[in-house]
């Protein structure tokens, strides 16, 4: 037996719900509205509850975010400058330089993290390496802008074109993660909003 005005479980012996006072001597006929409404209350909740379920699957948002961290850990090896001339000839890679292995420690992290579904942190990671990456990117462009010499003899070989690329699916990613955040954050209010009653209290779930 349970009490038509809150849902408690009780014995069936009470007169008066121990828990919010309703006089049980009313007869079912006056209450057969109530207990239709405390009937589907723990419905409710567990509808409620199942919007709070743990994400199993994967979102484009994530799939987006770990294919632009894996071009950018690839382009970090990748050469990134070629040097040409009349006798000698070679490449220069990220990772000769410590803002190579920063950036693919960054990619490595922003890989990660949609893999385990934290999209908050994610979005942070994924705009951080997207900035740097970009840093690196103009840094190089300004160089060859304003030297004449580098012009002729150097051009921008595969890992540049990849973390152009990378980063172009960096701001990607950003722009849907924040999406995703913001649908959750209203899809969360939306459902305490409609499944906590006015009065700020939830029936306990039996």
């Amino acid at each position: 037996m349970f009490c038509p005005q809150c849902g408690k479980k009780l014995a069936g012996t009470e007169k008066f719900c121990p828990n919010c006072g309703f006089n049980l001597a009313v007869p079912p006929a006056s209450i057969r509205w109530d207990s239709q409404v405390v009937a589907s209350q723990p419905r409710c909740i567990e509808s409620a509850d199942s919007a709070y379920q743990p994400v199993t699957g994967v979102a484009p948002s994530e799939l987006v975010t770990l294919a632009a961290a894996l071009l950018v850990g690839i382009a970090a090896f990748l050469p990134f400058l070629v040097v040409s001339g009349t006798s000698y000839d070679y490449s220069v890679a990220l990772t000769d330089a410590p803002d190579g292995a920063v950036l693919v420690l960054l990619a490595i992290a922003t890989a990660i993290l949609p893999m385990v579904h934290r999209r908050a942190a994610s979005l942070v990671l994924s705009s951080i390496m997207s900035a740097f990456s970009l840093f690196e990117v103009c840094s190089v462009a300004l160089m060859m802008l304003t030297s004449t010499h580098a012009t002729y003899y150097v051009t921008f070989g595969a890992g540049f074109c990849l973390l152009a690329l990378g980063i172009v699916m960096g701001v990607v990613s950003v722009i849907l993660l924040a999406r995703d955040i913001v649908r959750s954050k209203r899809r969360r209010q939306h459902v305490m909003g409609s499944f906590i009653p006015a009065n700020g209290s939830v029936p306990p779930r039996q």
